[in-house]
């Protein structure tokens, strides 16, 4: 499936897991509506957002901290399209699920509602709405993905 993409030219050269136009997705043109998952994988100090897009692919939007759960302004990074295998969590290496429900991204706005919260204590609204704002493309050598290429944005509270 094609998805619009930031046009962007990366500095750094290396090798990626990832194609570019995977990396590059842009949510501000992207339309899209479905199942999410919010996983925190062990070891790591955030939560990943998995936005599933169809039967084969989701997006992972990252945020390193508790302020998307509570409406709060915050800021996310895009992993870009994931395989849909990637949503799942495996416990033995410390994931866990944070809560599941659905999503809607038109225009540049991200609904969320968070159906099912096996974390209260994280997760304290039961739906948000946020405008996404590219702040710019963050590029580094990650040690698990290789060179990365990825579009972080403002979230915006809206309503």
């Amino acid at each position: 499936m094609d998805y619009p993409v930031i046009p962007y030219r990366p500095r750094m050269k290396g090798e990626t897991d990832q194609p570019l136009e995977k990396q590059l997705v842009d949510l501000e043109k992207l339309k899209v509506e479905g199942y999410m998952r919010v996983v925190h994988h062990g070891g790591e100090r955030g939560y990943h957002v998995k936005l599933v897009l169809n039967e084969k692919e989701a997006i992972s939007l990252f945020v390193w901290n508790e302020k998307l759960f509570r409406g709060e302004n915050t800021l996310a990074r895009s992993y870009g399209v994931i395989p849909i295998e990637e949503i799942e969590i495996d416990p033995e290496e410390g994931d866990e699920l944070i809560a599941e429900g659905t999503f809607s991204l038109s225009n540049g706005i991200l609904e969320l509602s968070f159906e099912k919260v096996h974390r209260p204590g994280i997760v304290r609204v039961k739906r948000v709405k946020y405008r996404l704002k590219l702040k710019g493309v963050k590029e580094y050598i990650s040690p698990k993905h290789g060179h990365s290429t990825r579009p972080e944005y403002f979230l915006i509270r809206v309503e």
